[in-house]
């Protein structure tokens, strides 16, 4: 018999089950769907749950009693909850009792709660001891552990969002502040330039305050002195009090007897009167005495012509002129002492008009000297007033002997003074020199870092390059998943035929033959199973495929391996390969890195990751589905099918079969 008739003679003992059992034929029609049902229910479950977190229930509690930082009440709970609220990553839920939330967590009701203690504030802001503010996040992982893993990643989400608006808040009060203080710096130089000015002009000050303390202390020494003087002047004016006392007692008594003795007014303006009359008088007798003087020399005159006349007589002309001789002696003589009178009446005209004068000035003065006199006789002490002064020199007298000592003691203060101020002119020097080396010192600005408060606290920003991007959780799953549903697939399609019975009339059939036979439907099977799985995927889920060529090639060739090792798991060990077959695939679920990364599982996996057939094939589908391992696909693919290979050429060579009559060729499945 050919092979291929030999192989068709399998098949159709095979078949002749399906058509002759109708219910194993309607399995065998479900069991096409099962991978494909398995894998869209599970895959579109967790096709993208993050975003429907905003379903999850999550309670809020709020015992942040605020603080008081710099003049400014502050309350970082409300601020960190509202800013959690606005960004309604959960469905958030207030509570005031922490408690009551709480039992809501453990009865299911939340899937966690966010507690802000009361001194979160206090220890928040200053920022004094790193994780010195605490916000509790209280949750259950009994009741749902994915529920908690979102509680756990949100802990150190709301940490950094509430370091980052502390870091903000700090950041732009750094920047505030270093703004003040170069301003500050500014005004400071300023005024330590104006200090400089000012030690300057306090140096020349305290020179000149030296100096003139070198002219006081000479001053001193003469005051020194002066007192000395002073003192034994009024020592002397002590002993000559009583003696002035006295005099002044009898210039009292004298002036008193002098105001009593002077002229009356009536007798002084008589007086003066006089002298008045004795002036004009004196004026009449010098008119009269000119007068006389004219008349004389008239006579003079006459008698020189009456000479001359009697000249002219005969006879008696020269007795008459002897006889003239005597008047005009007389009249030569009268004319002189008229003359002598004249001038004595203008001397004494004068010495009159003096008269007057120092008459007048004589009565004023008169007036003047007794009104004097009666002051100064009435302003002269009394009694008490004068034993008063006795008593005042006195203490003027002690008095000086104590300023003599104050100005001794003010001597050697200014000495002791000269000193301080050659010290303070010493220390001025310095400070000046001190004053100069800060101003020097102080930069020229403050070394302010730039930018804004919210670049300063978010400076750094990462940025994921991605390659091989994949769409959402459920497009990442399906390599992970839809192996394992075609395993499942396979496993399922191992019980439509029987992989170690033969009805007897085949026996002699070549093995090879034989093992088409038996694969024929469970190959059909399984490659329905993956074209349906392929169907789901891009018509359901619609999952993108951008090597749809690869991706369906890696389905059916991973639906054949898969096949193939539980043929051969059977053919070795029985109905106990099937069992086989599904331990195996449990262990590969952890081996192949198929969930996780491999290198987070424990070292018995590691191990077997590169020897179990679900690494390659998700690596292939991997591959094909999102380019990733920089697009490798044929060397994942090529270890698959070597496996499906060596599967196949195992399960075909081992094994015995076991030969069934025809009247007993019966299902592999009793679902009559």
């Amino acid at each position: 018999m050919a092979w291929w008739s030999a192989a068709r003679a399998v098949l159709r003992y095979e078949w002749l089950l399906l058509t002759t059992h109708r219910k194993l034929a309607v399995a065998a029609v479900g069991l096409l769907f099962v991978p494909a049902l398995y894998a869209l229910i599970y895959l579109w479950g967790m096709w993208d749950p993050a975003a429907h977190t905003r379903a999850l229930p999550a309670g809020l509690v709020n015992l942040d009693t605020g603080a008081s930082y710099r003049g400014r009440d502050l309350n970082m709970g409300a601020e960190v909850l509202a800013a959690i609220e606005r960004h309604g990553q959960f469905s958030y839920r207030r509570y005031t009792d922490p408690a009551d939330a709480r039992r809501r967590v453990r009865q299911g009701e939340l899937a966690f709660v966010l507690e802000v203690p009361a001194d979160f504030s206090r220890q928040a802001v200053p920022g004094e001891a790193p994780g010195a503010a605490k916000l509790g996040i209280y949750t259950s992982e009994g009741n749902n552990y994915s529920s908690a893993g979102f509680a756990r990643r949100f802990a150190p989400e709301v940490a950094q969002r509430v370091n980052t608006m502390l870091a903000e808040a700090r950041w732009e009060l750094v920047l505030t502040t270093a703004a003040g203080s170069q301003r500050n710096l500014d005004s400071l130089r300023t005024a330590l330039a104006d200090l400089h000015q000012g030690s300057a002009e306090l140096t020349e000050g305290l020179r000149k305050a030296r100096d003139g303390g070198q002219s006081v202390a000479a001053g001193g020494r003469s005051a020194a002195d002066a007192a000395g003087k002073l003192r034994t002047g009024a020592a002397q004016l002590a002993e000559a009090a009583p003696q002035l006392t006295s005099g002044i007692r009898q210039v009292g008594t004298q002036l008193r007897g002098i105001d009593a003795r002077r002229p009356a007014d009536t007798e002084l303006a008589a007086l003066r009167q006089g002298a008045r009359q004795l002036a004009d008088g004196q004026r009449e007798l010098a008119r009269g005495i000119e007068a006389l003087a004219a008349g004389s020399r008239e006579l003079a005159g006459g008698l020189d012509q009456y000479k001359s006349a009697v000249d002219e007589v005969p006879l008696f002309g020269s007795r008459l002129l002897e006889g003239l001789a005597p008047i005009e002696l007389g009249s030569r003589q009268l004319v002189a002492g008229l003359d002598a009178a004249r001038d004595g009446s203008s001397r004494l005209q004068v010495g009159a008009q003096r008269m007057d004068e120092a008459m007048a000035a004589l009565t004023e003065g008169t007036q003047r000297a007794g009104t004097a006199a009666s002051s100064l006789a009435a302003r002269l002490l009394d009694e008490p007033r004068l034993d008063s002064f006795v008593d005042g020199v006195r203490e003027l007298s002690r008095g000086s002997d104590a300023l003599q000592t104050g100005v001794r003691q003010l001597a050697l203060a200014q000495d002791t003074l000269q000193t301080g101020l050659d010290r303070l002119l010493d220390g001025a020097g310095r400070l000046g020199v001190g004053l100069q080396l800060l101003h020097d010192s102080l930069p020229l600005a403050v070394d302010a870092p730039g930018g804004s408060a919210q670049g300063l606290a978010l400076s750094v920003e990462p940025v994921v390059e991605v390659v091989a991007p994949v769409p959402n959780n459920g497009t990442a799953l399906t390599p992970n998943f839809v192996p394992l549903a075609l395993w499942v697939g396979a496993v399922m399609a191992a019980f439509l035929v029987h992989f170690r019975r033969i009805v007897e009339p085949l026996a002699g059939l070549p093995r090879t033959a034989q093992v088409a036979g038996k694969l024929a439907l469970p190959v059909l099977a399984v490659l329905l199973q993956a074209l349906l799985m392929l169907a789901m995927l891009v018509g359901v889920l619609q999952v993108p495929l951008p090597q749809p060529g690869l991706f369906a090639l890696t389905l059916l060739s991973a639906s054949l391996t898969f096949l193939l090792l539980v043929f051969a798991l059977v053919r070795l060990l029985g109905d106990l390969g099937k069992a086989a077959a599904v331990l195996l695939l449990i262990v590969q679920v952890s081996a192949a890195g198929a969930l996780l990364p491999i290198e987070l599982s424990d070292d018995v996996f590691q191990t077997m990751h590169p020897y179990v057939p679900l690494t390659w094939v998700v690596s292939a589908f991997r591959a094909s589905l999102f380019g990733a391992y920089d697009g490798v696909f044929w060397p994942q693919l090529g270890v698959v099918l070597a496996i499906g290979a060596g599967s196949l050429v195992l399960g075909t060579w081992a094994g015995r079969w076991r030969l069934v009559p025809v009247a007993q060729w019966r299902p592999p499945l009793d679902i009559e």
